[in-house]
């Protein structure tokens, strides 16, 4: 059985520093050579919830420095050559620290300053412009990172944070649907309902965030039970949504839930 996903442990999670590990930028020192003690290297980082499930090596906790882990015992040259060509692959993807089994963005939303990342332009593009062309080039850079970390998870289904307005669709809704086809997974984003309106809770800080939607509530259908499922998102910041969403897949008996975004936002708290 899978634990509840509840604003109290989404409180405790927002205490934790830091909250995103990317082999590309911040932590691209994450893997050193040794020259001493019979190791080729080490390899660590911050922090083993959700990364650790994806990285082909064990982790084990550093004693004695507290929230790091590493994967210590890289013997041979080969072996350091492999570890370095798997981040070097997956240098564009941002793990997220989080209460999901597994949680990646496929990029920063931005590269330096306000700058957005080529795909951080797409997904502008697509969710204020309503860009077809740049929904379409999104969904293969979903395919891509879901062919390269998904596909031996046993997933069962894709969900999205269903639509603000009722029959209407949102960027995620359209990704979810198209990943779906792409994945062979049945979409079950359907089975999903907020039980009235959301209201204006951008500007809300994340915990007001989090208590406006259970004030909302969100309608599970059966259909999630007992399913691993993929969670997707646009641009995760914070992570509020995402989790009240994924609170609601948990106590109606979803089994392991999986993020996956588009881009992580600069800052990990939301409009306020």
């Amino acid at each position: 059985m899978h634990p509840p996903i509840t604003l109290e442990g989404f409180k405790a999670l927002r205490l934790l520093r830091p909250k995103r590990i990317c082999f590309g930028s911040m932590h691209k020192n994450a893997l050193k050579k040794s020259d001493s003690g019979g190791w080729a290297g080490s390899l660590f980082v911050p922090f083993s919830e959700t990364v650790a499930r994806i990285i082909p090596w064990t982790l084990f906790p550093k004693t004695g420095d507290h929230g790091r882990y590493y994967h210590y015992g890289i013997k041979t040259a080969d072996e350091f050559e492999k570890v370095q060509e798997w981040l070097a692959q997956h240098a564009d993807l941002v793990f997220i620290r989080s209460l999901f089994e597994t949680a990646v963005a496929t990029c920063e939303h931005y590269t330096s300053g306000n700058s957005l990342s080529p795909i951080g332009s797409l997904e502008r593009s697509a969710k204020y412009g309503g860009d077809l062309a740049a929904k379409g080039k999104l969904v293969a850079v979903l395919k891509h990172a879901f062919e390269r970390l998904h596909l031996n998870r046993g997933l069962d289904a894709v969900v999205s944070v269903p639509a603000s307005i009722p029959g209407e669709s949102s960027l995620p809704n359209f990704l979810a649907a198209r990943l779906s086809t792409e994945a062979g997974l049945p979409d079950l984003t359907a089975h999903l309902s907020w039980n009235g309106p959301k209201g204006k809770i951008k500007e809300l800080g994340v915990e007001e965030k989090w208590v406006a939607l259970e004030k909302v509530g969100l309608t599970v259908g059966d259909a999630v039970k007992g399913k691993n499922i993929l969670l997707i998102d646009d641009m995760y910041q914070s992570g509020a949504t995402a989790h009240f969403v994924a609170s609601r897949l948990r106590a109606i008996g979803a089994n392991e839930i999986h993020l996956l975004a588009v881009s992580k936002g600069k800052r990990d708290t939301d409009n306020t």
